[in-house]
């Protein structure tokens, strides 16, 4: 099977599309009568990933939440499907199959949003569920970022790479360490659901994209990634020193400094 083909991208987009379209028209005057998710008011919204969005996000995959209380799978196995996902889609970006381990990582975030639906749902939210979801996250990133790693191993993209996973880990670490000063900010435009778009769709577009441009290199395919990869990296050290900032002066405030 050839992983390298455009179809391997294009075929599930258009498909995927056309669900997308269908589903936001009927969605469209179910939003207005629905009441508001506390999941998604809670949470801080993006110019990408609005509070719109989110809500219909949720109620497109609110079956599959259904069905996965309905069969007893329990948050944490759902967990762990999300970061098996992971460990392939790392695995295809370091085999350069750009269509498929974007794919494997959008598919893979999504079981990853089932686990605190269905931990809900069945009143069986916890500490150590968070907790383990939480760690999860990071793993399941990271294996991304490995992947890609790897796959530049012998490319100057590869300082890009690395950067780009410090700086995902900084904007997690950031938040935390704020938390556990008692200073809680979320703020910033590159969180892990933003990280996971923008590498996800530019993984899925690129070949495409590079199909049509390849009388430009051979390797194009690998250039093109490096919008999506490189603009990710910058906006994450933005939001992380964005947050070093905040919490540090609220910290001031706090101690009357």
């Amino acid at each position: 099977m050839n992983f390298n083909s455009i179809w391997i991208s294009l075929g599930p987009l258009i498909g995927f599309n056309v669900l997308l379209l269908s589903t936001v028209l009927v969605f469209r005057p179910v939003y207005r009568k629905r009441d508001r998710l506390k999941e998604v008011e809670e949470r801080p919204a993006s110019r990408l990933l609005n509070r719109w969005m989110r809500e219909y996000w949720l109620w497109l995959t609110d079956p599959f939440v259904r069905l996965f209380v309905r069969l007893g799978i329990s948050p944490n196995t759902l967990t762990t499907i999300g970061v098996v996902i992971g460990f392939i889609s790392g695995y295809f970006f370091w085999k350069g199959h750009f269509g498929l381990g974007g794919w494997l990582m959008i598919f893979g975030a999504t079981f990853d949003t089932f686990d605190g639906r269905v931990a809900r749902a069945t009143n069986r939210e916890s500490k150590s569920g968070a907790y383990y979801d939480s760690v999860m996250d990071r793993i399941s990133e990271g294996t991304v970022f490995i992947g890609l790693a790897l796959y530049y191993h012998n490319h100057w993209a590869l300082w890009i790479v690395l950067a780009g996973l410090l700086g995902a880990f900084m904007v997690s670490y950031t938040r935390a360490k704020g938390d556990s000063n008692g200073i809680s900010y979320e703020g910033g435009s590159m969180q892990r659901p933003e990280r996971i778009v923008y590498l996800g769709v530019g993984a899925i577009f690129a070949p495409v994209f590079g199909h049509f441009l390849k009388f430009l290199s051979p390797n194009i395919n690998d250039y093109l990634y490096l919008l999506p990869l490189g603009f990710v990296t910058l906006m994450c050290w933005s939001t992380s020193f964005n947050r070093i900032h905040t919490v540090m002066k609220r910290l001031d405030e706090k101690s009357g400094g």
